[in-house]
């Protein structure tokens, strides 16, 4: 079995055909990654974690321009976030917001968003993209993603699925077994030989020793029909629901409303089976395909991930800008920092909703080295870096200790 390539992804001279692509972005989540700054009613995509101080959810938006025309763009998010999308994403339709009345994970959302790209376009081919990466540059993510749509065109029984060249043995992931590739004009592109869930880190260090593993980017591209036809075979009881769901959907573009207002769109999705696409579809369905990632990637699932994304930045030595790194590898945003015999610690103050204008905090590390020290309005976490597992403990003791306010 060929080992992964670290070359350009081939890309195909065929010109796929996008007057039929649609595209879904995912806004999901619970809020309770990246805590304090990441909370419920404001989760990781709707934050300013990047460099230039946008949202990964405008980021994803807007990196579709050029490659699908807005009118052909979906949001998926829970009701309770309308505020935010409407405030991240003003030029998003509001016949294109689709507002779920409660989270069913990834399969009843993707079911969903087919369905209403079918009203757009009869043979819809659908996008599919968490609004919580961080991808670069654009224009390598929109070849890929137009590859993607190729491979489609080409035969539309594919799912095809991009995946990324792993940089470390990390836990953190989903893994992706590669076959052969699909061909000698496209090595870039391989048949799935199957989906591995996140492993412990000797597995995964096997994994990249192998060349044979690609990381899950949970970035899908599908023909609507297919993909509807593939969860009716494998989970006939969501395939019922959303049978149910379809005549909703098109009267509801029919007349220019929105399906999520329909009384009973709401009972139908609020009692879907919760299952990922993943599990629903993906480890059991044939003619996989995953097709290598050759953009750089990362899900900002840690402040581990944001701190490298930050100084990683061109910007991050620039006076003004959101992080500044000292000669010590210490690293701080939204304040002042200074540092007496302190090493590697990474520093984020968030401006008070009250006080937003006030002059920046002054943060003084001694004699300490390897901390984070995240504050927002309302909390202050100091810990030791690189320790997600106590800091998932904490936001599970918060919820054992009833103190939802800070959740």
């Amino acid at each position: 079995m060929p080992p992964i390539h670290a070359s350009a992804a081939s890309v195909s001279n065929a010109t796929p055909d996008f007057a039929n692509v649609c595209a879904v972005v995912m806004a999901g989540g619970s809020g309770t990654r990246l805590w304090p700054e990441s909370r419920r009613d404001r989760p990781k995509p709707f934050l300013p974690l990047l460099p230039d101080g946008r949202s990964t959810i405008a980021a994803t938006f807007a990196r579709l321009d050029g490659l699908v025309p807005p009118e052909r763009r979906f949001v998926v998010a829970g009701r309770s976030f309308a505020p935010l999308l409407a405030d991240a994403l003003p030029e998003l339709a509001p016949r294109r917001t689709l507002l779920e009345p409660c989270g069913r994970d990834t399969a009843p959302c993707v079911a969903w968003a087919a369905l209403e790209a079918l009203q757009v376009a009869p043979n819809a081919t659908l996008i599919v993209l968490p609004s919580d990466h961080l991808v670069a540059p654009d224009a390598t993510f929109r070849a890929a993603l137009a590859e993607a749509v190729r491979l489609v065109d080409e035969d539309e029984t594919r799912l095809v699925t991009l995946g990324v060249v792993p940089t470390e043995p990390s836990s953190a992931y989903g893994y992706i077994e590669i076959d052969e590739a699909l061909s000698a004009e496209l090595p870039d592109a391989y048949a799935v030989r199957r989906f591995r869930e996140k492993p412990d880190v000797e597995t995964a260090r096997q994994f990249i020793e192998s060349g044979r593993f690609f990381w899950n980017a949970g970035i899908f591209v599908w023909k609507a029909r297919r993909i509807l036809e593939l969860i009716a075979q494998f989970e006939p009881e969501l395939g019922a629901t959303f049978a149910r769901i379809a005549p909703l959907v098109a009267d509801a573009a029919a007349n220019g409303r929105a399906t999520a207002d329909a009384p009973t769109f709401v009972r139908e999705f609020s009692n879907a089976k919760r299952i990922s696409i993943d599990y629903a579809v993906l480890e059991r369905a044939p003619n996989v395909v995953v097709l290598r990632a050759p953009f750089d990637w990362d899900d900002l699932g840690s402040f581990a991930a944001l701190e490298r994304t930050l100084v990683s930045s061109e910007t991050s030595q620039t006076p003004g800008s959101q992080a500044v790194n000292d000669a010590d590898g210490n690293v701080a945003t939204g304040a002042e920092l200074i540092a007496e015999n302190a090493r590697g610690s990474f520093v984020r103050v968030l401006p008070s909703p009250e006080t937003p204008s006030r002059r920046r905090k002054l943060v003084a590390l001694v004699d300490v080295d390897d901390l984070l020290v995240v504050e927002t309005d309302d909390a202050l976490l100091v810990a030791k870096k690189g320790n997600d597992a106590a800091l998932r403990r904490l936001v599970e003791r918060l919820k054992t200790d009833g103190r939802d306010a800070y959740l």
